[in-house]
């Protein structure tokens, strides 16, 4: 791929999903579990395919006495198969959407370079909150679009438009107490959900949220959370065919279904 073709950082494909709800069931769970160790065996069967044969090229080495030592797992087998990799996923993220209040949802997306998912999963926690004002404005502040503590330089505010209101994206980049280096994205935005049928109408105020510590990923998560921003307004509205996938309601201690 030329540079001219190479899909630049406002252009790349993400893909973005949701961890069930806790509440949801364990039949619910175990589906969600399998359909990741599906997906997942099926994004990384080149790679791990790859990392396979360098395997069994390095026990045959070391059985020859040329590295060593041979690696102490029964058998020297490879001990990854397909499937580990996205039940690990999943049981990683379920273990970050059980720590989530229940008017939050935990997203997982991956983000696509030259049709493989490079990085993958990125958690973005995302709060669903009754309006407290009635200018959105206040969001601003919520979001740390005038800088927060630990952010190494002011930060980039981008406006976003959706097909159920508007909000804003923040990107900053910031240090841990330990001096590690980290991109935040935190984001939100007023959604007003029109009537459909006998459904009256609501209006939701929803924060978005992520720390990334790849540097590769730094300078794409803000366009994947923009991404999501335009799936999740088209998840809660309501189409044709039935009622949107996210029904808002507008007391805040009540998660979206």
């Amino acid at each position: 791929m030329s540079d001219e073709d190479r899909p630049t950082p406002d252009r790349l494909p993400w893909h973005w999903d949701w961890v069930p709800r806790v509440d949801a069931g364990e039949s619910v769970h175990a589906a969600w579990r399998a359909h990741l160790a599906a997906l997942f065996a099926d994004w990384t069967a080149e790679g791990l395919e790859a990392v396979r044969a360098a395997w069994a090229e390095h026990v045959r080495a070391a059985s020859a006495g040329i590295v060593g030592p041979e690696p102490q797992w029964p058998g020297a087998e490879f001990p990854l198969t397909a499937d580990m990799v996205g039940r690990g996923a999943a049981d990683w993220l379920m273990d970050r959407a059980r720590q989530l209040p229940a008017w939050s949802r935990l997203a997982w997306g991956a983000a696509f370079v030259d049709g493989r998912p490079r990085w993958a999963p990125v958690p973005v926690v995302v709060e669903f909150c009754r309006p407290t004002a009635e200018d959105p404005n206040y969001l601003m502040a919520l979001v740390g679009a005038g800088g927060l503590d630990g952010d190494a330089r002011p930060p980039v505010v981008d406006y976003v438009t959706t097909a159920l209101g508007d909000g804003v994206r923040v990107f900053a980049l910031g240090r841990t107490p330990e001096g590690a280096a980290f991109g935040r994205v935190d984001a939100a935005m007023r959604l007003e959900v029109p009537p459909s049928g006998t459904v009256a109408g609501v209006g939701s105020d929803v924060l978005l949220s992520t720390r990334v510590f790849e540097m590769g990923l730094m300078p794409l998560i803000g366009t994947g959370v923009e991404q999501l921003m335009q799936q999740l307004a088209d998840e809660c509205t309501p189409g044709a065919a039935g009622p949107a996938r996210f029904a808002l309601v507008p007391a805040a201690e009540e998660a979206p279904a």
